[in-house]
């Protein structure tokens, strides 16, 4: 490790006190960037969205989170430095750089509004790009990092298409940042479960990281654990399964995320909002944006009411893929205006034929994004097992296949429909059939 990269890790007079990882030290450079609009701003949003019916107590932040996620990433390349691996003191920069800046172009109350899918909608993409490009975050790159923020973008960059031409070292610093080992779902992943109070969160990363090494592989560094470290993975595999099965999936906290989702989609096809407008908002500017801006009497207007007085919607109906009519019901997740078409079909359906009296956005589908959970981070045993190779995958450590995975998962993508009372609840119930069919009909 150079003198130089040694310094960056050294350590300063300053520290920030944080709930989970106790004291962070940082430098001017960090606590300039911290400065700028884009990280007051993630001051502003919840890191759990509406937490107020499920985990009352989970009150942390996107920024407390962008500071976890800087922690954590500076103990890894701190870890990898000394183990060997050669990086450059900017390299290293911009790592800690991309990771306090990592949900810099999130929008406010995330799982809601990133979860409209309409044409024209920006993307997280290319919001982060905007703060980190074209806002003062560019200026203190440049004037306090010595970095050129399309670099640092490059790294933060996420999405279906990654940024051309990567560095075999900038590809090692996703994968530290969001990859194989992902920081940043490491810190949530516990931060989430201390602030909502639930024991699922048993993961302790100082030991995973402690136990991380550096491989040669295709022209990569691939990150991978010493044998020691399969505990510290397989707890960290575990815990992830009970959280999101326990808090992300948790009914209480998803029925109020819909429930902003549809205000959200009805005012901006009302046009009386738009992205651009969300995006530069935080939790509680987004939240009086669309209270201000709703016409009386419109959707928007009652489900921000009932939102603001903590009158969530009521659970009707939970179900996974094994439920004959779940796959019928995922394709909507990618056409916000076809499921609004339907819950405003199932509406009239039973309005009309005297099984229910239901209004325009008094059903309402969540639709969850499935999406898989892989387990990236390979291990190096002492002995491999006959006909085994290092580094091991998961599969070879856990014994399960990838079809033993999907099965595993698969209640962790559960459907919710939500109604506005008990007797909706009642009607949804007994009509369920009668609705899944008309939901395969409605285009």
């Amino acid at each position: 490790m150079t003198g130089t990269v040694g310094e960056l890790f050294g350590g300063s007079g300053r520290r920030i006190r944080d709930g989970i990882w106790g004291d962070v030290p940082v430098d001017r450079a960090v606590r300039n960037l911290l400065e700028t609009a884009a990280m007051r701003r993630l001051k502003g949003m919840s890191g759990l969205g509406f937490t107020f019916a499920a985990f009352p107590r989970a009150r942390h932040t996107r920024l407390d989170h962008a500071i976890g996620v800087y922690h954590l990433a500076r103990l890894t390349l701190k870890r990898i430095t000394e183990s060997g691996a050669y990086l450059e003191a900017r390299e290293v920069q911009g790592a800690l750089a991309a990771a306090l800046l990592l949900d810099a172009g999130r929008y406010p109350y995330a799982a809601s509004i990133e979860g409209i899918k309409l044409p024209g909608a920006p993307t997280l993409k290319e919001l982060s790009r905007r703060w980190i490009e074209h806002s003062d975050v560019a200026k203190v790159l440049r004037s306090e990092w010595d970095l050129e923020p399309h670099n640092v973008f490059r790294l933060v960059s996420r999405g279906d298409d990654p940024p051309h031409s990567l560095t075999p070292t900038e590809h090692l610093l996703r994968d530290i940042l969001f990859g194989s080992l992902n920081v940043s779902a490491l810190d949530r992943l516990i931060r989430d479960a201390r602030g909502a109070r639930v024991p699922y969160g048993l993961v302790e990363a100082e030991p995973l990281i402690e136990r991380l090494r550096i491989v040669g592989q295709e022209n990569r560094a691939i990150l991978t654990l010493d044998e020691e470290g399969a505990g510290s993975l397989q707890a960290l595999v575990f815990s992830r399964y009970l959280v999101h099965y326990n808090v992300y999936g948790h009914h209480a906290l998803r029925i109020p995320t819909v429930m902003f989702l549809r205000a959200v989609q009805d005012a901006i096809q009302a046009g009386t909002v738009t992205f651009d407008e969300l995006s530069e908002k935080d939790d509680a500017g987004a939240f009086v944006l669309l209270e201000d801006s709703a016409e009386p009497g419109s959707s928007t207007a009652a489900l921000m009411k009932r939102l603001a007085d903590r009158r969530p919607y009521h659970l009707a109906l939970e179900f996974d893929e094994r439920h004959p009519s779940y796959a019928s019901l995922l394709r909507l997740h990618d056409d916000a205006s076809w499921r609004r078409r339907v819950e405003e079909a199932w509406s009239r359906y039973l309005t009309r034929y005297r099984k229910g009296v239901a209004g325009p956005f008094d059903i309402l589908i969540d639709v969850p994004e499935r999406k898989a959970l892989p387990v990236d981070l390979r291990l190096i045993r002492r002995t491999p097992l006959p006909g085994e190779r290092n580094p091991v995958g998961w599969q070879g450590l856990s014994g399960m296949s990838e079809d033993d995975a999907t099965r595993y998962h698969a209640p962790l993508h559960r459907i919710v429909i939500a109604t506005a009372n008990d007797d909706l609840v009642q009607s949804v119930r007994r009509h369920a059939e009668e609705l899944f069919t008309i939901a395969e009909e409605v285009g």
